[in-house]
C-alpha cells in the first residue's frame, strides 16, 4: 500500500519540485491549454501558479502527498471551502503578476470566478472541497491517485461531511464516480467549448 502523509510544510526546494510535478500533471488540462496555448510558457506559468495553490492549502486547508511527491492533493475544510482574495494575498499571490504574463492571470481569474460562483450556488452548506489532485505523468496508473483520494475520503466519511470537486475532463468524471461522487451539474464554460463538471459525494439530504 502506498503511504500517504499530511504535509505541514514544504521547504523552498521541495515546493519548486511540487510545482514541477503539478505543472506536468496539468500540462494538457483543457482549461490551462486554452488559457496558455504555448506549451513551454504553460509549464512555466503552472509551476508558479501551483506553488501558490500549495502554499494556500498549507495555510488554510490540508495538503497530502505520496512519499516521493508522485502525487499531491489539496483539501479545503467545511468552515471555509472556497478560496478568498484576502487569503490569496496573504499567501503571496501578489508576486505572480511580476513573474507571469498578466493576460494569463486575468483569464485565470475569470474562470476562477465562474467556478467559485457555481461552487457556492450548488453546495451552500458545510462540506470538504477537493481543490486539487495531481499525479506526475510517469506515475499515473500506478495507484497514487486512488490512494490519495481514498485516504482522505475514508477520514471525511467519519465526519459525515459531503465532498465537492470539479473537473474539466470526462475521463476524470468516471474515476470520481468510482469513489461515490455523482454529477451535480455539467455546463460549458462561457466563451469556450470546454465542459465543466461539478460533483458531490455523500450529499446532505
Amino acid at each position: 500500500m502506498i503511504e500517504i502523509k499530511k504535509i505541514l510544510h514544504f521547504p523552498v526546494d521541495k515546493l519548486k519540485t511540487v510545482g514541477t510535478v503539478l505543472s506536468k500533471a496539468f500540462r494538457h488540462d483543457p482549461i490551462f491549454s486554452f488559457l496558455i496555448p504555448d506549451t513551454n510558457q504553460r509549464l512555466k506559468t503552472l509551476n508558479l501558479y501551483f506553488q501558490h495553490v500549495i502554499k494556500y492549502g498549507l495555510r488554510y486547508g490540508e495538503v497530502y502527498s505520496s512519499p516521493n511527491l508522485e502525487g499531491i492533493t489539496v483539501w479545503l475544510p467545511p468552515n471555509n471551502p472556497s478560496h478568498t482574495r484576502w487569503k490569496a494575498i496573504k499567501t503571496g499571490v501578489l508576486v505572480l503578476p511580476f513573474k507571469v504574463k498578466w493576460k494569463y492571470l486575468a483569464l485565470q481569474n475569470k474562470f476562477h470566478k465562474f467556478s467559485d460562483n457555481l461552487h457556492k450556488k450548488l453546495v451552500p452548506y458545510p462540506h470538504w472541497y477537493l481543490s486539487l489532485i495531481g499525479v506526475a505523468p510517469n506515475h499515473q496508473g500506478k495507484g497514487f491517485g486512488q490512494q490519495l483520494l481514498s485516504t482522505t475520503i475514508n477520514r471525511i466519511d467519519l465526519e459525515n461531511k459531503p465532498i465537492y470537486l470539479e473537473t474539466n475532463t470526462e475521463k476524470n468524471v468516471k474515476i470520481y464516480k468510482h469513489f461515490g461522487f455523482h454529477i451535480l451539474q455539467k455546463v460549458i464554460i462561457p466563451g469556450t467549448k470546454i465542459f465543466h463538471w461539478s460533483l458531490l459525494r455523500n450529499p446532505i439530504i
